[in-house]
């Protein structure tokens, strides 16, 4: 028998979440942020590890205050938490699929008009959707909406349709040679990273230079898969984190509520575009060091203690060449970094009930009111301000 101790001053969640894809541990962090302030008790639940079935959790989830849970929805009505009589936040989960009080979801129109804006600015001659092989409605809403917004552009745009269900070598193979035969300079938006991996591998077999001929874009921006790839993979920053923080929040308001008559349908959005050599044209006369600059920026600008030295270095110059190369960009060092700060304040700002001094601490300012006076010099309006019109 599962035993477990509750301390009764605090509330019990329980987080059911997979943490064995990129989502899914970015929504874990911004649920455990939330719990954190709220003073919960957060107990979770790995479906990844331990399955679906909930059954042996039921002692857990007796006890619950409320429950988060990213679980397939057609699943939702055969588990324990039906019954449970507790308000309920479900990720990634249709609002008229029954289970939970309130669901929260990708704002995929935020996240296609991002991955065209930032392809069409490339001036490729045409573009292009590698979506899963395997027909997940998800993936489906990606195309349309990225082709439509291409489309909208007066550009061409294509859609590969994948030829299996789940055999990666054969459609590699047709993907290699589909790409071979459409106009270049060609944009590519993938699915997710994994798919713009898939397109990169998909390239080279079709004897393609990226991001000469092919640039390729992914979508969640998964660190650790973008920067094993060689050229390393831009990607959209879909901010899994504020959906965490989003859902934390939403269940903290509906303690104590009866269940609303409709399903609460929230959106989270995306935390701007982490821009790599796979979609940077590669002209010869660019310094190759001033991408190794950016690439760092993007990973460690929210770093308190990372500076423009911390830069240079990562560029492998001195620190008046590392001015030079960004020099020639028309922004600074210091301006890029604060750039990449004030986007990071803008999603928190967003998507968040965060305190603004905690939005400046964590987004690398030094105090709150330097922060104050970066945004309104950036944005025209105080971020309480910007925050409230949003």
């Amino acid at each position: 028998m599962l035993r477990f101790l509750q301390n009764p001053a605090r509330r019990l969640v329980v987080a059911i979440i997979p943490t064995d894809h990129f989502a899914g541990r970015g929504e874990l962090r911004g649920v455990s942020a939330v719990a954190a302030s709220r003073g919960w008790s957060l107990e979770t639940i790995d479906t990844a590890l331990f399955g679906r079935d909930l059954a042996p959790f039921l002692p857990v989830l007796e006890k619950a205050d409320g429950v988060i849970v990213r679980l397939n929805a057609g699943l939702l009505e055969k588990t324990p938490l039906s019954g449970l009589g507790v308000p309920i936040v479900g990720l990634e989960i249709r609002p008229d699929q029954a289970g939970p009080w309130a669901v929260v979801n990708l704002d995929a129109d935020r996240l296609c008009a991002a991955a065209a804006e930032e392809l069409l600015a490339t001036g490729r001659r045409a573009f292009a959707f590698v979506p899963m092989p395997r027909r997940y409605p998800w993936t489906a809403e990606r195309g349309r909406l990225f082709l439509r917004n291409v489309r909208a552009a007066g550009r061409e745009a294509f859609l590969y349709e994948p030829r299996t269900v789940w055999n990666w070598s054969e459609e590699r193979e047709g993907l290699a040679k589909w790409l071979a035969g459409l106009p270049r300079p060609l944009g590519v938006f993938a699915g997710n990273d994994m798919l713009a991996k898939f397109a990169l591998g998909a390239c080279r077999g079709a004897g393609l230079a990226v991001p000469r001929d092919v640039a390729i874009l992914g979508a969640d921006d998964d660190e650790m898969l973008c920067l094993a790839s060689d050229p390393p993979l831009s990607s959209v920053q879909i901010d899994f984190e504020g959906a965490g923080r989003i859902a934390a929040e939403t269940l903290q308001s509906l303690f104590g509520r009866k269940r609303p008559a409709r399903t609460l349908d929230l959106r989270y959005g995306i935390r701007g575009v982490a821009r790599r050599a796979s979609t940077r044209a590669g002209e010869p006369d660019v310094d190759p060091r001033l991408s190794m600059g950016l690439d760092f920026i993007a990973l460690h600008a929210c770093d308190p203690l990372v500076g423009v030295a911390d830069v240079a270095v990562a560029m492998g110059a001195s620190r008046r060449q590392a001015d030079r190369i960004f020099a020639a960009t028309g922004r600074s060092i210091r301006t890029r970094l604060e750039e990449t700060r004030l986007q990071r304040a803008g999603s928190l700002l967003r998507t968040t009930s965060m305190r603004q001094r905690d939005i400046a601490a964590e987004c690398g300012f030094a105090s709150d009111s330097y922060f104050s006076r970066l945004f309104r010099k950036r944005f025209g309006t105080a971020p309480g301000a910007w925050r409230n019109s949003r």
